[in-house]
Parts: C-alpha cells; structure tokens; sequence
C-alpha cells in the first residue's frame, strides 16, 4: 500500500494541467529507506513529450513570458519563491520519503530553491547589452534574446535544486521549459510545478513529465522543437546527448 504521509497518485504537467499518461500507465515508487511502495505517478510517453514540448513552443512563441516587461518576470518570480516557501514542510516531508534525504536537509533544499528564484528575479531587469565603438560610420551593439524551448534532464540525487537551478534561469530570461524529472524520485520537481501554478506562470512555460530517460528523455532531446537541452547525469548519458544535439 502507498505510504498514507504523502498523496497516493501524481500526474504530469502539461500546458497548465496536471495529467495522466497517454497510455494510461502508471510508475511506482518506493521509500528508498524501506523499499515499501511510497505512491504512484502517470507515467509520460514519447506523446506526452510531444505535447509539453508543443505547448512550450507555443507559450514562447507567443511571447506571454518573452515580451513581459523584466521587472514584472521578476515579480513573478518572487512569487515563485514564496510558493515555495509555503510549500516548504510538504517539500521536506516528500523529498525525505521519495528521496531519502534528512528531513531537515530535505526542508533546507526547498529554502536553496526559494533562493534561486529570488535570485534571478533580481536579474531580469539588469540583463543589459552594450555598444561597441567602431568609428563614426558604424553602429554596433549586442542584444540577448532567449534560446526557446529548454529540455531540462534531472537527475535523482538533487532532484528539486538542480530542477530548480536551470528553471529559474530559462524562467527568468523569458524561454519555455520542459523538465524531465527523475523516474526514481520524481516528487519534489512536482512540487515545483504547484508552486508555479499557485503563482500563476503562463501556462507552457512549465512543463514536468516523469518517464524512463530510454524513451522520454531521447524523445525531448530530438525534439525538433526543443531549442536548449540542460543535462546533468552519467557520463555515457551525456555523451550520448552531446551527439543527439549534434544531429
């Protein structure tokens, strides 16, 4: 039986909607300290990333988050960071069960998170270009502009930090996100996609899915859609990545 501390079944995040498989199917997950089932989650297919990454293009190119004035992405992001917050015990509480951490460490990571968001919404409005002088005939300057659509690979060991990290950054600087959450510990980056929605991130800015890297993670890496990929894991995995986005 699923542990009765936590909910019993989670979904996937699509385009602002938590949801389940294409196919119906489920993953279950086991509290690591006792190998007892913790819960299940819908488990995503090489449909689903199509979906999340369509519906991340979709909100970019659309420009609801890309053409927001900086400050209010920045706003947005504080608010991201005080969802957090609020959600800090229900953080702890679930990274220690899906993940094995302390308690304690496990309710420190969701502060970190916090953290990140408020970092970089203090820099949405200091991301600046320059000129560069060339001589009187001549104008120069340099201008950043978001990459698109960011595939995002977590891995199980920091699973909510290291989400958070690269979503904060893609968030901040006005790209779309689509995260592959870890299939051994997948919890705490759902947890991320509450506190977004609570802070009302357009939807497709935000995608999650949970599924087996052989098949979902390939999926959203060769995406023709997908723009960036952000990838932290094994050696042979990213090698593998490296020459997918050569292709």
């Amino acid at each position: 039986m699923p542990d009765p501390a936590i909910r019993s079944f989670w979904k996937n995040f699509i385009d602002g909607k938590w949801v389940e498989g294409a196919r119906g199917r489920r993953l279950a997950l086991e509290n690591p300290a006792t190998a007892e089932p913790l819960a299940e989650i819908a488990r995503a297919e090489i449909e689903d990333v199509d979906r999340a990454v369509r519906a991340a293009r979709k909100t970019f190119d659309s420009g609801t988050l890309r053409h927001m004035k900086p400050d209010r992405r920045g706003t947005l992001l504080f608010r991201i960071a005080e969802e957090l917050d609020a959600l800090c015990d229900e953080i702890g509480l679930t990274e220690c069960l899906d993940n094995g951490k302390r308690i304690s460490a496990a309710r420190a990571q969701a502060g970190e998170s916090a953290r990140y968001f408020r970092y970089y919404g203090g820099l949405t409005d200091k991301l600046e270009g320059r000129t560069i002088p060339l001589g009187e005939e001549y104008v120069d300057y340099t201008r950043f502009d978001p990459y698109g659509v960011s595939a995002q690979v977590v891995p199980w060991n920091y699973p909510l930090q290291l989400a958070v990290r690269s979503v904060s950054c893609a968030l901040a600087t006005g790209n779309s996100v689509v995260v592959k959450a870890p299939v051994l510990c997948p919890l705490s980056v759902c947890l991320l996609g509450e506190a977004c929605q609570r802070a009302e991130v357009p939807e497709g800015a935000l995608n999650i899915l949970c599924g087996r890297g052989s098949d979902v993670g390939k999926a959203l890496v060769d995406h023709p859609a997908t723009d960036h990929v952000v990838f932290t894991g094994s050696v042979p995995t990213g090698r593998a990545i490296l020459r997918q986005a050569a292709e």
